[in-house]
């Protein structure tokens, strides 16, 4: 959980230098210096999220088919009592639960490259930038409610909501960036 806000922030706060480099860019006389920082920050760091994607993707099949581990050793932990280190320790309705929600997170982990790669292309504010942080807010909610249902076939309740006030307020700046967008293409029509 700590780890979804923490990635909330990072996200934010990127955001908020890549609109300032913007702002900057039409009035500064450093605009190709800024967009080639962003494109070479951009690029590192779909490097690190693609090796991330790819030992994550080995390491879920690793579980689910009992393939050696690169980690130290194997444990899915599902809620603060719930620790299982084989696919057979889990309930039938809590494996499937789990893995629509990795499969979700590896999802989420394709649009977030797609995001930097918009970026690293130099796409700062497009329709399809919002689409990929838009994306991010469902995405809490219904992992949110996925979390929720493997907790109840667990019995244990003991759940926040954060992420789903987290996830309507992604998708609510995701619906002000685009409005802002918006408004920047008629702006630029009628001058």
């Amino acid at each position: 959980m700590n780890a979804i806000l923490t990635f909330l922030a990072l996200l934010g706060f990127l955001l908020f230098r890549i609109y300032s480099a913007a702002v900057t860019m039409k009035s500064g006389p450093n605009r190709q210096s800024r967009l080639n920082r962003i494109k070479k920050a951009s690029f590192v760091i779909q490097i690190l999220m693609g090796i991330c994607l790819v030992l994550g993707f080995y390491e879920f099949l690793g579980f689910l088919f009992g393939w050696p581990t690169i980690l130290l050793e194997r444990r899915i932990l599902i809620g603060p009592e719930h620790l299982y280190t084989t696919v057979g320790e889990m309930p039938a309705e809590v494996l499937w639960l789990w893995v629509v929600q990795k499969l979700l997170a590896f999802w989420g982990g394709i649009m977030l490259l797609r995001l930097f790669w918009l970026y690293g292309r130099g796409i700062l504010f497009s329709a399809k930038n919002v689409t990929c942080i838009r994306f991010f807010g469902w995405w809490l909610m219904i992992d949110w409610f996925i979390e929720f249902q493997m907790r109840s076939e667990l019995r244990d309740m003991d759940i926040s909501t954060t992420p789903l006030l987290v996830g309507l307020l992604v998708i609510f700046a995701a619906w002000i960036m685009d409005e802002g967008r918006k408004i920047q293409e008629e702006q630029e029509l009628t001058v």
